[in-house]
């Protein structure tokens, strides 16, 4: 097919095959915004309803939350103001994670039992005093909105945000750990139940310098993860303006999951996240929910976002990325010194690799065939661009990844989209904008097996879908639409496109 012949292309390196081979132009739908309406508001902190300015793909519309003062009151207003909603995602999600059986009061107590476990021996650990506080307030705000489960909500779903590999089979084993054997004969339910397993198939990327108008930084994200489950009415993106010196930063998710699957912060610096499965792993760590807000509200640089990486634990597997607007501009200036404009981090416990654009370990990685014995390139870095899916170019990496790394996976295909995006927007002499940015993050988010048109959408996981423009303070942000049959992931959802300084002010 066109996306096999693409793919062998690069793995055997051809020359010139760019030249008369491009990738199809794939055009989202991005509407601006018409303008906000105030829902609720307790203390300085106010939750808005956005609205576009055409017609979108979305039955609800997305709630937008200003959170400002102490880390406490942050915490306080929004478990207040959100209470019902953070409940009813909850409800919806575990249903169709584990089943309608999920709230039998012996398989509730010891999900609970099992999460609380997790968090109160091991993710809560390091965290730092104002997360606590924050999620002191959750749980304070919740109980006078009339539901006293949110601070446990917040925390379990922390917790399974850290799970590796599947959640329903992660739920099953520590519910097997913390009880024993008949606490895992009433968990097998959790095996049995639900709709089908959860996984996360991610993909992030960022370019600068000569590839982008005006040199600036652009930056992006998908969660490609399980689709169709509900939660998308409580669609969220949260601005936060901490009382106490931090940066204000914006993130990006559903009502009930407190941190950043993706952002931005008011100095100019973007975090991401991307699943990897390795072998080497604890949760005796930093909750990565937690610790991309952490680099948003400290750091000013890529040296400052990598000492802090550095100055903390990491936990499960996982890849990140950030990426720094200042950075790009010291570059563009020329005689840039710094760890990179964007840093692609391959993680696992007690390790990190850092990686940004031409990295040599990523050009000679290669995949040797046993049957054939032929050896495959896997890597392609290219000058001023840096992305990741869901696996590692780091030797030691590599050597703990528990997933096949071979070409034909759907990790590396993804990987593939994106550099061949990248590679034909250098052919046809384009500098990338926010559009083109937020075009190559919906050509990489899982839509189905062709990244091109939006035919065989049902069959996609994209659920979140963001690009950054960080110079400019704007992005592009999508979620899926509309459920059931009708369901549409991100990518072929409607992107809608916000100019932060309004928020960054508020």
């Amino acid at each position: 097919n066109m996306m096999g012949s693409w793919f062998v292309c690069l793995a055997m390196c051809v020359a010139g095959c760019w030249a008369v081979q491009l990738p199809p132009a794939f055009i989202p739908d991005i509407q601006g915004v018409a303008g906000y309406t105030k829902l609720k508001s307790n203390a300085n902190s106010t939750v808005y309803a956005l609205q576009t300015n055409g017609s979108s793909s979305y039955d609800h519309a997305i709630y937008v939350a200003s959170l400002s003062g102490s880390r406490y009151q942050m915490g306080f207003d929004f478990g207040l103001m959100m209470a019902d909603e953070i409940a009813d995602m909850y409800d919806i999600f575990m249903k169709a994670l584990l089943g309608s059986q999920w709230y039998e009061p012996e398989l509730a107590a010891l999900v609970r039992a099992a999460l609380d476990w997790q968090w109160n021996d091991y993710l809560s650990k390091e965290l730092p005093q104002p997360y606590l506080d924050e999620i002191r307030g959750l749980e304070d705000g919740g109980v006078q909105g009339g539901q006293k489960e949110v601070g446990n909500i917040v925390r379990a779903v922390i917790v399974l945000a850290n799970a590796p590999g599947d959640l329903k089979d992660f739920i099953y084993i520590i519910i097997r750990e913390f009880g024993g054997n008949r606490a895992g004969n009433v968990a097998s339910k959790v095996v049995k139940g639900g709709a089908h397993p959860i996984r996360g198939m991610c993909s992030m990327f960022a370019v600068w310098g000569n590839r982008t108008e005006n040199s600036q930084l652009l930056s992006g994200r998908n969660l490609d993860w399980d689709s169709n489950l509900g939660i998308n009415k409580y669609k969220l993106m949260t601005v936060f303006h901490p009382t106490d010196g931090a940066t204000p930063h914006i993130t990006l998710g559903y009502v009930g999951l407190w941190g950043a699957i993706t952002g931005i912060s008011a100095k100019g610096l973007t975090v991401h996240e991307a699943n990897l499965e390795e072998n080497e792993i604890t949760f005796g760590g930093f909750p990565w929910l937690l610790r991309l807000r952490y680099i948003m509200e400290r750091a000013s640089s890529s040296a400052e976002a990598k000492t802090l990486w550095q100055q903390t634990n990491n936990t499960v597997g996982f890849n990140h990325m950030v990426a720094s607007a200042p950075d790009a501009a010291a570059y563009a200036k020329g005689g840039y010194s710094g760890p990179g404009v964007a840093q692609a981090m391959e993680t696992m416990y007690l390790y990190t690799a850092f990686f940004t654009d031409n990295d040599q370990r990523e050009a000679d990685a290669t995949w040797t065939n046993k049957t054939s014995g032929q050896a495959v390139h896997l890597g392609f870095p290219l000058h001023e661009a840096v992305w990741r899916t869901n696996h590692g170019y780091d030797p030691i990496i590599r050597e703990h990844y528990e997933w096949s790394q071979s070409p034909t996976t759907w990790s590396m295909e993804r990987y593939m989209f994106i550099h061949d995006g990248i590679v034909a927007y250098q052919t046809q002499n384009v500098k990338m904008t926010l559009k083109e940015a937020t075009s190559l993050v919906a050509v990489a988010g899982d839509k189905g097996k062709n990244p091109y048109t939006c035919a065989n959408m049902s069959h996609g996981s994209n659920v979140i879908s963001a690009a950054f423009a960080p110079t400019e303070m704007r992005m592009t942000m999508a979620w899926e639409s509309k459920s059931g049959t009708q369901w549409r992931p991100a990518c072929c959802s409607t992107y809608v496109e916000v100019d932060l300084t309004h928020w960054f002010s508020t």
